[in-house]
Protein backbone atom coordinates (compact mmCIF):
# COMPACT_ATOMS: atom_id res chain seq x y z
CA UNK A 1 0.00 0.00 0.00
CA UNK A 2 1.25 3.43 -0.83
CA UNK A 3 2.02 5.67 2.14
CA UNK A 4 -0.29 8.22 0.47
CA UNK A 5 -3.43 6.20 -0.29
CA UNK A 6 -6.09 7.82 -2.46
CA UNK A 7 -9.81 7.11 -2.72
CA UNK A 8 -12.30 8.52 -5.21
CA UNK A 9 -15.63 9.19 -3.48
CA UNK A 10 -18.44 9.47 -6.04
CA UNK A 11 -20.36 12.69 -5.64
CA UNK A 12 -17.69 14.19 -3.37
CA UNK A 13 -14.20 14.07 -4.81
CA UNK A 14 -10.82 12.43 -4.27
CA UNK A 15 -9.17 12.21 -0.85
CA UNK A 16 -5.55 11.43 -0.11
CA UNK A 17 -5.01 9.88 3.29
CA UNK A 18 -1.97 8.66 5.15
CA UNK A 19 -0.57 5.37 6.31
CA UNK A 20 -0.91 4.92 10.07
CA UNK A 21 2.43 5.52 11.75
CA UNK A 22 2.05 2.63 14.19
CA UNK A 23 0.41 0.07 11.87
CA UNK A 24 1.45 0.03 8.22
CA UNK A 25 -1.56 -2.15 7.37
CA UNK A 26 -4.01 0.65 8.25
CA UNK A 27 -4.80 3.80 6.27
CA UNK A 28 -6.31 6.95 7.77
CA UNK A 29 -8.50 9.43 5.90
CA UNK A 30 -9.06 12.44 8.14
CA UNK A 31 -11.24 15.56 8.06
CA UNK A 32 -13.69 14.46 5.36
CA UNK A 33 -16.62 16.91 5.38
CA UNK A 34 -20.08 15.34 5.61
CA UNK A 35 -21.96 18.63 6.18
CA UNK A 36 -21.43 22.35 6.60
CA UNK A 37 -22.90 24.79 9.13
CA UNK A 38 -23.98 27.84 7.16
CA UNK A 39 -26.08 29.43 9.90
CA UNK A 40 -26.13 29.13 13.70
CA UNK A 41 -29.13 27.23 15.12
CA UNK A 42 -30.24 25.90 11.77
CA UNK A 43 -29.89 22.46 10.17
CA UNK A 44 -26.55 21.80 8.51
CA UNK A 45 -26.38 21.39 4.73
CA UNK A 46 -24.54 18.96 2.50
CA UNK A 47 -21.09 20.26 1.53
CA UNK A 48 -20.10 21.07 -2.00
CA UNK A 49 -17.98 18.55 -3.88
CA UNK A 50 -14.36 19.44 -4.50
CA UNK A 51 -12.02 19.30 -7.46
CA UNK A 52 -8.49 18.00 -7.36
CA UNK A 53 -7.21 15.90 -4.46
CA UNK A 54 -8.26 16.79 -0.93
CA UNK A 55 -5.59 16.39 1.74
CA UNK A 56 -7.00 13.92 4.29
CA UNK A 57 -3.79 13.39 6.25
CA UNK A 58 -4.44 15.81 9.12
CA UNK A 59 -7.12 16.11 11.78
CA UNK A 60 -9.84 18.63 11.10
CA UNK A 61 -11.56 21.09 13.43
CA UNK A 62 -14.07 20.05 16.09
CA UNK A 63 -17.02 21.93 17.55
CA UNK A 64 -16.10 24.93 19.74
CA UNK A 65 -16.18 23.89 23.39
CA UNK A 66 -14.74 24.58 26.83
CA UNK A 67 -11.47 22.98 27.83
CA UNK A 68 -11.35 20.11 30.32
CA UNK A 69 -8.68 19.05 32.81
CA UNK A 70 -9.84 15.42 33.07
CA UNK A 71 -6.93 13.27 31.78
CA UNK A 72 -9.28 10.50 30.65
CA UNK A 73 -11.20 12.85 28.35
CA UNK A 74 -8.13 14.83 27.39
CA UNK A 75 -8.61 16.89 24.25
CA UNK A 76 -5.07 15.96 23.21
CA UNK A 77 -4.97 15.80 19.44
CA UNK A 78 -7.44 18.64 18.91
CA UNK A 79 -5.74 21.67 17.40
CA UNK A 80 -8.59 23.59 15.79
CA UNK A 81 -12.17 24.56 16.60
CA UNK A 82 -14.67 25.74 14.00
CA UNK A 83 -18.41 26.24 14.05
CA UNK A 84 -18.70 26.19 10.26
CA UNK A 85 -16.35 23.30 9.44
CA UNK A 86 -16.56 20.99 12.44
CA UNK A 87 -18.88 18.49 10.74
CA UNK A 88 -16.23 16.14 9.45
CA UNK A 89 -15.45 12.47 9.90
CA UNK A 90 -12.34 10.27 10.05
CA UNK A 91 -12.10 6.88 8.34
CA UNK A 92 -9.68 4.12 9.38
CA UNK A 93 -9.53 1.25 6.89
CA UNK A 94 -7.43 -1.86 6.15
CA UNK A 95 -4.84 -1.36 3.46
CA UNK A 96 -6.03 -1.81 -0.12
CA UNK A 97 -9.60 -2.54 1.00
CA UNK A 98 -10.88 0.15 -1.37
CA UNK A 99 -8.68 -0.71 -4.35
CA UNK A 100 -9.16 -4.48 -4.58
CA UNK A 101 -12.66 -4.72 -6.01
CA UNK A 102 -12.60 -8.53 -5.81
CA UNK A 103 -12.62 -8.37 -2.01
CA UNK A 104 -16.02 -8.52 -0.29
CA UNK A 105 -17.29 -5.37 1.39
CA UNK A 106 -16.59 -5.39 5.13
CA UNK A 107 -18.56 -4.22 8.21
CA UNK A 108 -18.33 -0.62 9.37
CA UNK A 109 -18.21 0.69 12.95
CA UNK A 110 -19.25 4.34 13.45
CA UNK A 111 -18.11 5.96 16.70
CA UNK A 112 -20.27 8.67 18.33
CA UNK A 113 -18.22 10.29 21.09
CA UNK A 114 -19.48 11.24 24.55
CA UNK A 115 -18.88 14.31 26.66
CA UNK A 116 -22.33 15.18 28.01
CA UNK A 117 -23.23 16.96 24.75
CA UNK A 118 -20.74 19.54 26.00
CA UNK A 119 -17.29 18.61 24.72
CA UNK A 120 -15.27 16.04 22.78
CA UNK A 121 -14.41 15.38 19.16
CA UNK A 122 -13.08 12.83 16.69
CA UNK A 123 -9.64 14.46 16.72
CA UNK A 124 -9.03 13.33 20.30
CA UNK A 125 -6.10 10.92 20.45
CA UNK A 126 -8.26 8.61 22.56
CA UNK A 127 -10.53 7.95 19.57
CA UNK A 128 -7.91 6.93 17.03
CA UNK A 129 -9.34 3.84 15.32
CA UNK A 130 -6.02 2.46 14.09
CA UNK A 131 -5.56 -0.28 16.69
CA UNK A 132 -9.17 -1.42 16.44
CA UNK A 133 -8.80 -1.87 12.67
CA UNK A 134 -5.40 -3.55 13.07
CA UNK A 135 -6.84 -6.01 15.59
CA UNK A 136 -9.73 -6.78 13.25
CA UNK A 137 -7.23 -7.75 10.57
CA UNK A 138 -5.22 -9.87 12.99
CA UNK A 139 -8.28 -12.01 13.76
CA UNK A 140 -9.39 -12.10 10.11
CA UNK A 141 -12.54 -10.10 10.81
CA UNK A 142 -11.67 -6.80 9.11
CA UNK A 143 -13.72 -3.69 9.83
CA UNK A 144 -13.66 -0.04 8.88
CA UNK A 145 -13.89 2.44 11.77
CA UNK A 146 -15.45 5.88 11.28
CA UNK A 147 -15.36 8.61 13.95
CA UNK A 148 -17.60 11.65 13.64
CA UNK A 149 -18.08 15.15 15.00
CA UNK A 150 -21.35 16.89 15.74
CA UNK A 151 -22.38 20.24 17.18
CA UNK A 152 -22.18 20.47 20.98
CA UNK A 153 -23.17 22.66 23.93
CA UNK A 154 -24.83 25.95 22.98
CA UNK A 155 -24.28 25.25 19.27
CA UNK A 156 -26.09 21.94 19.15
CA UNK A 157 -28.37 21.75 22.19
CA UNK A 158 -29.97 25.11 23.02
CA UNK A 159 -33.65 25.99 23.09
CA UNK A 160 -36.02 28.72 24.24
CA UNK A 161 -39.47 29.99 23.25
CA UNK A 162 -37.78 32.75 21.20
CA UNK A 163 -35.62 30.22 19.38
CA UNK A 164 -38.66 28.02 18.71
CA UNK A 165 -40.51 31.00 17.24
CA UNK A 166 -37.44 32.00 15.24
CA UNK A 167 -37.16 28.55 13.66
CA UNK A 168 -40.89 28.03 13.13
CA UNK A 169 -41.14 31.33 11.24
CA UNK A 170 -38.32 30.41 8.83
CA UNK A 171 -40.12 29.70 5.55
CA UNK A 172 -36.97 28.19 4.06
CA UNK A 173 -37.31 25.13 6.30
CA UNK A 174 -39.51 22.11 5.71
CA UNK A 175 -41.64 20.87 8.65
CA UNK A 176 -39.10 18.12 9.42
CA UNK A 177 -36.29 20.70 9.50
CA UNK A 178 -37.95 22.77 12.21
CA UNK A 179 -36.55 20.78 15.10
CA UNK A 180 -35.19 23.08 17.82
CA UNK A 181 -32.44 22.22 20.30
CA UNK A 182 -31.52 18.94 18.61
CA UNK A 183 -29.09 20.10 15.94
CA UNK A 184 -26.40 17.82 17.32
CA UNK A 185 -28.63 14.78 16.80
CA UNK A 186 -29.51 15.97 13.29
CA UNK A 187 -25.79 16.32 12.55
CA UNK A 188 -25.23 12.73 13.65
CA UNK A 189 -28.01 11.61 11.32
CA UNK A 190 -26.31 13.35 8.41
CA UNK A 191 -23.01 11.65 9.28
CA UNK A 192 -24.70 8.23 9.40
CA UNK A 193 -26.35 8.96 6.05
CA UNK A 194 -23.02 10.01 4.54
CA UNK A 195 -21.43 6.74 5.62
CA UNK A 196 -24.37 4.74 4.28
CA UNK A 197 -24.15 6.52 0.92
CA UNK A 198 -20.36 6.67 0.46
CA UNK A 199 -18.58 3.99 2.49
CA UNK A 200 -18.52 1.53 -0.42
CA UNK A 201 -15.81 3.74 -1.94
CA UNK A 202 -13.60 2.59 0.96
CA UNK A 203 -14.69 -1.05 0.72
CA UNK A 204 -17.28 -0.84 3.50
CA UNK A 205 -20.65 -2.55 3.52
CA UNK A 206 -23.50 -0.03 3.99
CA UNK A 207 -25.78 -2.87 5.09
CA UNK A 208 -23.47 -3.95 7.92
CA UNK A 209 -23.07 -0.82 10.02
CA UNK A 210 -22.63 -0.82 13.79
CA UNK A 211 -23.13 2.46 15.63
CA UNK A 212 -21.16 2.49 18.88
CA UNK A 213 -20.82 5.26 21.42
CA UNK A 214 -20.22 6.09 25.05
CA UNK A 215 -22.15 8.25 27.52
CA UNK A 216 -23.93 10.95 25.49
CA UNK A 217 -22.84 9.06 22.37
CA UNK A 218 -24.69 6.00 23.67
CA UNK A 219 -27.65 8.20 24.61
CA UNK A 220 -27.67 9.51 21.04
CA UNK A 221 -27.85 5.97 19.70
CA UNK A 222 -30.84 5.41 21.98
CA UNK A 223 -32.59 8.38 20.39
CA UNK A 224 -31.74 7.23 16.86
CA UNK A 225 -33.18 3.79 17.66
CA UNK A 226 -36.46 5.43 18.69
CA UNK A 227 -36.94 8.25 16.15
CA UNK A 228 -38.69 6.87 13.02
CA UNK A 229 -37.02 9.39 10.69
CA UNK A 230 -33.63 8.06 11.86
CA UNK A 231 -34.37 4.38 11.31
CA UNK A 232 -32.43 2.31 8.80
CA UNK A 233 -29.08 4.01 9.37
CA UNK A 234 -27.37 1.12 11.19
CA UNK A 235 -27.99 -2.58 11.80
CA UNK A 236 -26.29 -3.07 15.17
CA UNK A 237 -25.56 -0.87 18.16
CA UNK A 238 -23.17 -0.86 21.11
CA UNK A 239 -24.22 1.51 23.89
CA UNK A 240 -21.44 2.05 26.42
CA UNK A 241 -22.45 3.65 29.74
CA UNK A 242 -25.53 5.40 28.50
CA UNK A 243 -29.09 5.22 27.19
CA UNK A 244 -31.44 7.88 25.87
CA UNK A 245 -32.89 8.59 29.31
CA UNK A 246 -29.42 8.98 30.77
CA UNK A 247 -29.73 12.44 29.22
CA UNK A 248 -33.47 12.85 29.04
CA UNK A 249 -34.76 15.47 26.62
CA UNK A 250 -36.57 18.35 28.30
CA UNK A 251 -39.23 20.80 27.04
CA UNK A 252 -38.02 24.07 25.54
CA UNK A 253 -39.12 26.07 28.58
CA UNK A 254 -36.89 23.93 30.82
CA UNK A 255 -33.87 24.35 28.53
CA UNK A 256 -34.72 28.05 28.44
CA UNK A 257 -34.45 28.36 32.24
CA UNK A 258 -31.41 26.12 32.48
CA UNK A 259 -29.34 27.39 29.56
CA UNK A 260 -30.79 30.22 27.47
CA UNK A 261 -31.57 32.71 30.25
CA UNK A 262 -28.18 32.15 32.00
CA UNK A 263 -26.48 32.53 28.61
CA UNK A 264 -28.15 35.89 28.07
CA UNK A 265 -27.19 36.99 31.58
CA UNK A 266 -23.58 35.97 30.94
CA UNK A 267 -23.35 38.31 27.95
CA UNK A 268 -25.36 41.00 29.72
CA UNK A 269 -22.71 41.00 32.44
CA UNK A 270 -20.03 41.38 29.77
CA UNK A 271 -21.86 44.32 28.24
CA UNK A 272 -22.64 42.56 24.96
CA UNK A 273 -26.41 42.49 25.52
CA UNK A 274 -28.64 45.22 26.92
CA UNK A 275 -30.80 43.48 29.56
CA UNK A 276 -33.75 45.69 28.57
CA UNK A 277 -33.89 44.36 25.03
CA UNK A 278 -36.79 42.07 24.06
CA UNK A 279 -35.86 38.36 23.90
CA UNK A 280 -35.89 38.19 20.09
CA UNK A 281 -33.30 40.97 19.84
CA UNK A 282 -31.18 39.21 22.45
CA UNK A 283 -31.34 36.12 20.24
CA UNK A 284 -30.15 38.13 17.24
CA UNK A 285 -27.15 39.35 19.24
CA UNK A 286 -26.36 35.83 20.45
CA UNK A 287 -26.30 34.71 16.84
CA UNK A 288 -23.63 37.34 16.12
CA UNK A 289 -21.41 36.47 19.11
CA UNK A 290 -18.15 34.79 18.06
CA UNK A 291 -18.01 31.02 18.34
CA UNK A 292 -15.07 31.26 20.74
CA UNK A 293 -16.94 33.55 23.12
CA UNK A 294 -20.12 31.49 22.93
CA UNK A 295 -18.26 28.29 23.82
CA UNK A 296 -16.48 30.02 26.71
CA UNK A 297 -19.86 30.81 28.26
CA UNK A 298 -20.23 27.11 29.03
CA UNK A 299 -16.90 26.84 30.80
CA UNK A 300 -18.26 26.30 34.30
CA UNK A 301 -17.65 22.55 34.79
CA UNK A 302 -21.35 21.76 34.94
CA UNK A 303 -22.15 18.05 34.77
CA UNK A 304 -24.89 17.07 32.34
CA UNK A 305 -25.31 20.71 31.39
CA UNK A 306 -26.73 20.08 27.92
CA UNK A 307 -29.73 17.99 26.93
CA UNK A 308 -31.85 17.38 23.83
CA UNK A 309 -35.19 19.18 23.58
CA UNK A 310 -38.74 17.84 23.44
CA UNK A 311 -39.65 19.85 20.35
CA UNK A 312 -42.56 17.72 19.06
CA UNK A 313 -40.78 17.49 15.73
CA UNK A 314 -37.95 15.08 16.44
CA UNK A 315 -38.68 14.14 20.06
CA UNK A 316 -42.21 13.97 21.39
CA UNK A 317 -44.20 13.88 24.62
CA UNK A 318 -43.32 11.98 27.77
CA UNK A 319 -39.78 10.93 26.91
CA UNK A 320 -39.38 8.46 29.78
CA UNK A 321 -42.28 6.40 28.44
CA UNK A 322 -41.86 7.22 24.74
CA UNK A 323 -38.25 6.10 24.62
CA UNK A 324 -38.96 2.78 26.37
CA UNK A 325 -41.87 1.80 24.13
CA UNK A 326 -40.75 -1.39 22.30
CA UNK A 327 -42.93 -0.50 19.31
CA UNK A 328 -40.77 2.55 18.59
CA UNK A 329 -37.43 0.78 18.14
CA UNK A 330 -35.94 0.47 14.66
CA UNK A 331 -37.22 -2.88 13.30
CA UNK A 332 -34.16 -3.22 11.07
CA UNK A 333 -31.67 -3.38 13.94
CA UNK A 334 -30.40 -6.93 14.46
CA UNK A 335 -28.52 -6.73 17.76
CA UNK A 336 -27.80 -4.31 20.60
CA UNK A 337 -25.07 -4.62 23.24
CA UNK A 338 -25.22 -2.24 26.18
CA UNK A 339 -23.46 -1.98 29.50
CA UNK A 340 -21.99 0.04 32.32
CA UNK A 341 -19.18 0.29 34.87
CA UNK A 342 -19.77 -0.25 38.62
CA UNK A 343 -18.49 3.18 39.69
CA UNK A 344 -19.97 5.46 37.02
CA UNK A 345 -20.89 8.19 39.49
CA UNK A 346 -17.46 8.77 41.01
CA UNK A 347 -16.16 10.97 38.20
CA UNK A 348 -19.35 13.01 37.95
CA UNK A 349 -20.24 13.82 41.53
CA UNK A 350 -17.70 16.65 41.76
CA UNK A 351 -19.39 18.44 38.87
CA UNK A 352 -22.64 18.49 40.81
CA UNK A 353 -21.14 20.08 43.88
CA UNK A 354 -22.72 17.52 46.20
CA UNK A 355 -19.72 16.87 48.46
CA UNK A 356 -21.12 19.11 51.21
CA UNK A 357 -23.50 17.10 53.36
CA UNK A 358 -25.29 20.23 54.58
CA UNK A 359 -26.40 20.95 50.99
CA UNK A 360 -27.35 17.38 50.18
CA UNK A 361 -29.38 16.28 48.19
CA UNK A 362 -29.32 19.66 46.40
CA UNK A 363 -28.94 19.30 42.65
CA UNK A 364 -29.56 15.55 42.76
CA UNK A 365 -33.28 16.33 42.79
CA UNK A 366 -33.21 17.28 39.12
CA UNK A 367 -32.19 13.76 38.12
CA UNK A 368 -35.41 12.23 39.40
CA UNK A 369 -37.96 11.18 36.78
CA UNK A 370 -41.10 13.25 36.23
CA UNK A 371 -44.01 12.74 38.58
CA UNK A 372 -41.91 12.58 41.77
CA UNK A 373 -42.55 15.25 44.38
CA UNK A 374 -39.68 16.99 46.16
CA UNK A 375 -40.81 15.60 49.49
CA UNK A 376 -40.97 12.01 48.25
CA UNK A 377 -37.55 12.36 46.63
CA UNK A 378 -35.87 13.49 49.84
CA UNK A 379 -37.67 10.82 51.85
CA UNK A 380 -36.83 7.99 49.46
CA UNK A 381 -33.20 9.03 49.08
CA UNK A 382 -32.73 8.91 52.83
CA UNK A 383 -34.53 5.58 53.20
CA UNK A 384 -32.78 3.77 50.35
CA UNK A 385 -29.33 5.37 50.15
CA UNK A 386 -28.90 6.77 53.66
CA UNK A 387 -28.54 10.28 55.02
CA UNK A 388 -24.96 11.65 54.94
CA UNK A 389 -23.38 12.82 58.17
CA UNK A 390 -20.13 14.12 56.67
CA UNK A 391 -18.77 15.42 53.39
CA UNK A 392 -17.23 12.03 52.44
CA UNK A 393 -20.60 10.44 53.16
CA UNK A 394 -22.33 12.96 50.90
CA UNK A 395 -19.85 12.33 48.10
CA UNK A 396 -20.15 8.54 48.34
CA UNK A 397 -23.95 8.53 48.51
CA UNK A 398 -24.24 11.10 45.72
CA UNK A 399 -22.01 8.97 43.50
CA UNK A 400 -24.26 5.97 44.14
CA UNK A 401 -27.38 7.99 43.35
CA UNK A 402 -25.90 9.38 40.13
CA UNK A 403 -24.79 5.92 39.06
CA UNK A 404 -28.25 4.45 39.54
CA UNK A 405 -30.24 7.40 38.19
CA UNK A 406 -28.15 8.35 35.16
CA UNK A 407 -26.74 5.00 34.12
CA UNK A 408 -27.96 1.81 35.73
CA UNK A 409 -31.72 2.39 35.65
CA UNK A 410 -31.86 3.88 32.11
CA UNK A 411 -29.70 1.02 30.79
CA UNK A 412 -31.84 -1.54 32.62
CA UNK A 413 -35.09 0.01 31.35
CA UNK A 414 -33.73 0.12 27.79
CA UNK A 415 -32.63 -3.52 28.02
CA UNK A 416 -36.09 -4.60 29.16
CA UNK A 417 -37.74 -2.53 26.41
CA UNK A 418 -35.46 -4.00 23.72
CA UNK A 419 -36.30 -7.48 24.92
CA UNK A 420 -39.97 -6.58 24.54
CA UNK A 421 -39.70 -6.01 20.78
CA UNK A 422 -40.53 -9.66 20.02
CA UNK A 423 -44.22 -8.88 19.65
CA UNK A 424 -43.63 -6.41 16.84
CA UNK A 425 -42.89 -6.85 13.15
CA UNK A 426 -39.17 -7.35 12.72
CA UNK A 427 -37.68 -8.52 9.40
CA UNK A 428 -34.54 -9.66 11.20
CA UNK A 429 -36.13 -11.36 14.20
CA UNK A 430 -35.21 -12.09 16.82
CA UNK A 431 -33.42 -8.99 18.10
CA UNK A 432 -30.39 -10.11 20.07
CA UNK A 433 -29.69 -8.15 23.26
CA UNK A 434 -26.43 -8.50 25.19
CA UNK A 435 -25.50 -6.81 28.48
CA UNK A 436 -21.98 -6.26 29.74
CA UNK A 437 -20.41 -4.94 32.92
CA UNK A 438 -16.88 -3.50 32.88
CA UNK A 439 -15.25 -3.73 36.30
CA UNK A 440 -11.54 -3.37 35.45
CA UNK A 441 -9.91 -0.21 36.86
CA UNK A 442 -7.02 1.52 35.12
CA UNK A 443 -4.24 3.09 37.16
CA UNK A 444 -4.16 6.75 36.15
CA UNK A 445 -2.86 8.60 39.25
CA UNK A 446 -4.06 12.00 38.02
CA UNK A 447 -7.66 10.89 38.25
CA UNK A 448 -9.64 11.85 41.33
CA UNK A 449 -11.32 8.42 41.23
CA UNK A 450 -8.00 6.54 40.94
CA UNK A 451 -8.38 2.78 41.26
CA UNK A 452 -12.12 2.54 40.51
CA UNK A 453 -14.06 1.24 37.51
CA UNK A 454 -15.46 4.70 36.84
CA UNK A 455 -17.32 6.33 33.98
CA UNK A 456 -15.47 5.98 30.63
CA UNK A 457 -12.87 3.58 32.05
CA UNK A 458 -13.52 1.11 29.22
CA UNK A 459 -12.57 3.58 26.47
CA UNK A 460 -8.80 2.94 26.51
CA UNK A 461 -9.55 -0.78 26.38
CA UNK A 462 -11.89 -0.40 23.39
CA UNK A 463 -9.53 1.81 21.37
CA UNK A 464 -6.23 0.75 22.94
CA UNK A 465 -4.57 4.08 22.10
CA UNK A 466 -0.94 4.93 22.70
CA UNK A 467 -2.16 7.76 24.94
CA UNK A 468 -2.50 5.31 27.85
CA UNK A 469 0.32 2.86 27.12
CA UNK A 470 2.23 3.83 30.28
CA UNK A 471 -0.79 2.87 32.39
CA UNK A 472 -1.39 -0.51 30.74
CA UNK A 473 -0.02 -3.63 32.42
CA UNK A 474 0.48 -6.74 30.29
CA UNK A 475 -2.84 -8.00 31.66
CA UNK A 476 -4.49 -4.72 30.64
CA UNK A 477 -3.09 -5.03 27.12
CA UNK A 478 -4.43 -8.55 26.77
CA UNK A 479 -7.83 -7.50 28.12
CA UNK A 480 -7.88 -4.62 25.63
CA UNK A 481 -7.33 -7.08 22.78
CA UNK A 482 -10.15 -9.29 24.08
CA UNK A 483 -12.52 -6.32 24.40
CA UNK A 484 -11.68 -5.25 20.86
CA UNK A 485 -12.30 -8.77 19.56
CA UNK A 486 -15.72 -8.92 21.20
CA UNK A 487 -16.67 -5.53 19.72
CA UNK A 488 -15.33 -6.55 16.29
CA UNK A 489 -17.07 -9.92 16.25
CA UNK A 490 -20.29 -8.19 17.27
CA UNK A 491 -19.95 -5.88 14.24
CA UNK A 492 -19.61 -9.04 12.12
CA UNK A 493 -22.85 -10.39 13.56
CA UNK A 494 -21.08 -12.93 15.76
CA UNK A 495 -22.75 -12.28 19.09
CA UNK A 496 -20.94 -13.89 22.01
CA UNK A 497 -22.41 -16.88 23.79
CA UNK A 498 -24.44 -15.99 26.86
CA UNK A 499 -26.73 -13.07 27.47
CA UNK A 500 -24.27 -11.19 29.66
CA UNK A 501 -20.52 -10.52 29.72
CA UNK A 502 -18.59 -9.39 32.77
CA UNK A 503 -15.08 -7.93 32.52
CA UNK A 504 -13.96 -8.51 36.09
CA UNK A 505 -11.68 -6.40 38.27
CA UNK A 506 -9.08 -9.14 37.98
CA UNK A 507 -9.09 -8.95 34.19
CA UNK A 508 -11.06 -12.14 33.52
CA UNK A 509 -14.03 -12.34 31.16
CA UNK A 510 -17.07 -14.24 32.40
CA UNK A 511 -20.17 -15.09 30.37
CA UNK A 512 -23.54 -16.07 31.77
CA UNK A 513 -26.89 -17.18 30.31
CA UNK A 514 -28.71 -15.26 33.05
CA UNK A 515 -31.92 -13.52 31.99
CA UNK A 516 -31.17 -9.86 31.35
CA UNK A 517 -34.33 -8.50 32.92
CA UNK A 518 -33.03 -9.80 36.26
CA UNK A 519 -29.33 -9.06 35.65
CA UNK A 520 -29.22 -5.78 37.55
CA UNK A 521 -27.77 -4.45 40.77
CA UNK A 522 -30.92 -2.44 41.40
CA UNK A 523 -33.05 -3.65 44.28
CA UNK A 524 -36.83 -3.69 44.02
CA UNK A 525 -36.88 -0.48 46.08
CA UNK A 526 -34.46 1.25 43.70
CA UNK A 527 -36.36 0.06 40.64
CA UNK A 528 -39.53 1.56 42.09
CA UNK A 529 -37.71 4.77 43.00
CA UNK A 530 -36.30 5.42 39.53
CA UNK A 531 -39.33 4.33 37.55
CA UNK A 532 -41.15 7.44 36.28
CA UNK A 533 -44.17 8.47 38.31
CA UNK A 534 -47.50 9.58 36.94
CA UNK A 535 -47.14 12.94 35.19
Amino acid sequence: MSSTPQVDIPGCGTVQGVQAATHSTVAKFLNIPYATVTERWRPAVKPASWTGVRDASKQGPVCPQPRTDNPLISLEGITEFSEENCLNLNIFAPKDQWSNKSQPLIPVMIWIHGGGYRDGGNAMSLYDGTKLVAESMDIDRPVIVVTINYRLNFFGFLSSPELVQDVQSDTRLSPNEKSVGNWGLLDQKMALEWVRDHITAFGGNPEEITAFGESSGAASIGYHLSIPAHHGLFQRAIMQSGAATSLTARPAEVINRKDFIPLCRYFEARGDIDPNLPPQEKLDILRSISATDLAAAGDDDRAFAFLPTVDNVLIHGDVQRWIHDPARYDPGVKAVMLGDCPDEGTTLVAGLGESSYVEWPGKLIRHFPPGKSHESVVRDLGTIYGIPESNPDAERISADVIHDAIFLYPIHATTVALMGTEGYSRPNEPLRVVRYRFDRPLSIPDLRCFGTAHHAIELPFVFGPDLFTNHFSEADKELSREVQRIWIRFAHGQVDDGNAIEFTAGGDIQRTPEQLDTWTRLSAEKLALWKPGEP
